[in-house]
């Protein structure tokens, strides 16, 4: 069999996430080997994946927007596009979502406040 990477795999045994959707929508799966350019992912068959979403590993604390080059069952053969580390990006995403939690903290303080008033 030729080997057409261009950079060797490594195996591994990753608990990844994939975000698509505009981070709507995550997918756990499992990265079974891995390379700079790409990576072999393990996802649930019943799941349809876009062909362009971002993988997030947490344990190496980075992310990467993937494309899908072959799926074979729950196998799924990706390419990166970019990698970026988890600080450089994310970070804006973090105080974003930090700052919606907060928000819908604050909503659900004043609705057990409603709650327990009227009670």
């Amino acid at each position: 069999m030729t080997e057409r990477r261009q950079t060797a795999r490594l195996r591994s045994l990753l608990g990844a996430r994939a975000c698509y959707n505009q981070r709507r929508a995550t997918l756990d799966c499992v990265v079974r080997n891995i390379s700079e350019g790409g990576a072999l992912i393990v996802v649930s068959d019943t799941v349809i994946l876009p062909a362009d979403f971002e993988l997030e590993i947490a344990q190496r604390q980075c992310s990467y927007q993937a494309h899908i080059r072959w799926r074979s069952g729950t196998r799924v053969g990706v390419s990166f596009e970019t990698a970026a580390e988890a600080p450089a990006t994310p970070s804006l995403d973090l105080e974003t979502r930090l700052r919606l939690a907060e928000r819908d903290n604050a909503r659900m303080k004043s609705r057990i406040d409603q709650l327990t008033e009227t009670g």
